[in-house]
């Protein structure tokens, strides 16, 4: 087994793209602003460690599950493109894309860094797709290994900004944050776009076959 280090590198980048811990700064502020500072922190490292679970979960358990119901990976390689094209013309736009936030993001329940917070705030639909699509790419059992390492890696980071947002926020100021939305968002444009040409190039070369 080949350990593929572009393929590490692209995955860490994608990932940490659609969780975005940088341009949710502003939405945890506005969530977290009614709770004392060691409140916060704790919210906040419980809500890293449940979106982390989750996405490690689907992305392990994501193959098995589209094999069950009967979809290729081809299909849902292309819709996830698709749907990171979304999110990222959003990004661009600056306008938190519904794939990833809840319009309603009053503290209707308890204990809510699980919703939103968790889910769909830092594991959303976005980073679920991108999990899978990146385990089935992988190639190898090595490749997978370390996959899970950056998932790990990636929320280790999201731990490590959100708990200093704060500081953050004070130093970007909101123009600082939306340059860096900006870039972000363009930067996955590209994987999304790539995620189609490959689903579709997989799509053309089963047909054929069949």
């Amino acid at each position: 087994m080949e350990l593929d280090y572009g393929f590490i590198v692209k995955s860490f980048i994608a990932l940490f793209i659609i969780v975005d811990p940088v341009g949710i700064v502003p939405v945890f502020i506005s969530l977290l602003e009614r709770f004392k500072k060691t409140e916060r922190q704790a919210m906040i490292k419980k809500s890293v460690l449940i979106a982390g679970i989750t996405l490690l979960v689907l992305t392990l358990a994501g193959n098995a599950i589209f094999s069950i119901l009967g979809v290729g990976m081809y299909s849902f390689r292309i819709a996830g493109g698709i749907l990171l094209l979304i999110i990222s013309i959003e990004m661009l736009f600056g306008r938190r894309t519904k794939t990833g936030v809840s319009d309603n993001l009053e503290m209707e329940k308890e204990d809510i860094t699980i919703m939103p917070m968790a889910i769909p705030l830092l594991t959303g639909p976005g980073a679920i797709t991108t999990g899978v699509m990146l385990f089935d790419t992988a190639g190898n059992m090595l490749n997978r290994i370390f996959l899970i390492i950056d998932i790990i890696l990636v929320f280790f980071v999201s731990y490590w900004i959100l708990s200093r947002l704060d500081y953050i926020y004070k130093i970007l100021g909101p123009t600082g944050t939306r340059v860096i939305i900006r870039i972000m968002g363009l930067m996955l444009s590209a994987i999304a776009v790539q995620f189609i040409i490959s689903g579709i190039a997989e799509a053309i070369t089963a047909l054929r076959i069949l």
